[in-house]
């Protein structure tokens, strides 16, 4: 089922880095992404650029294409990590996508001088392809890694579809913060048990 996606009125106003990896906090640039509402949070060109200094990725160019293919970027990342809080197979277009941006930057490692001895070197990749290879490396890395990929979550906020690394002693984390989800659950449950009490 087709969801339409409004706008948000105020970019990221609000929004917290709270993923625990680079991809993760990509992926939840939508609010209630799990919800028959979701709410866009890159509008335009400038609140990618915003969000990519918000997560110390410093500020770089982008135009309406680098976000149509940020955007595609990031949607692929929420249906692959989506589906593995789901216990289901990674979509093949996501992967697809995220090796797709990951190709951005071929050959980037190369050969330096570091104290007089050879070292393999990685070429910074700069600009927006740069962002997104970085964000695309951040997919790989957590996707291949079987103990880290078992603590990806996602809230159990009503319609809230962020998604964090789980890294709580025993791994007992519920919600993207319990500043949001977590206070909105908490009085809810306070409210059925007052309701309940009333009742009996």
């Amino acid at each position: 089922m087709l969801v339409a996606m409004t706008s948000s009125d105020t970019p990221l106003r609000g929004y917290q880095p709270i993923g625990g990896a680079l991809c993760l906090d990509f992926a939840n640039t939508v609010d209630w992404h799990d919800s028959d509402h979701p709410v866009e949070l890159l509008c335009d060109a400038a609140s990618l650029a915003t969000w990519a200094r918000m997560v110390g990725e410093g500020e770089p160019d982008v135009d309406a294409a680098d976000l149509r293919c940020a955007v595609e970027l990031r949607d692929a990342l929420w249906a692959a990590f989506r589906a593995t809080t789901h216990a289901r197979p990674v979509p093949a277009m996501a992967l697809a996508v995220l090796n797709r941006n990951l190709d951005l930057a071929p050959g980037h490692r190369r050969l330096a001088l570091s104290g007089g001895r050879v070292e393999w070197s990685d070429r910074p990749v700069r600009g927006v392809d740069g962002l997104m290879t970085r964000i695309a490396g951040s997919a790989a890395t957590l996707l291949t890694d079987p103990r880290r990929l078992a603590r990806v979550r996602m809230c159990e906020g009503e319609g809230c579809g962020w998604l964090f690394l789980d890294e709580s002693r025993g791994a007992r984390r519920r919600w993207c913060s319990m500043q949001g989800c977590g206070n909105r659950a908490k009085a809810r449950a306070h409210y059925r048990r007052k309701a309940n009490l009333k009742q009996a």
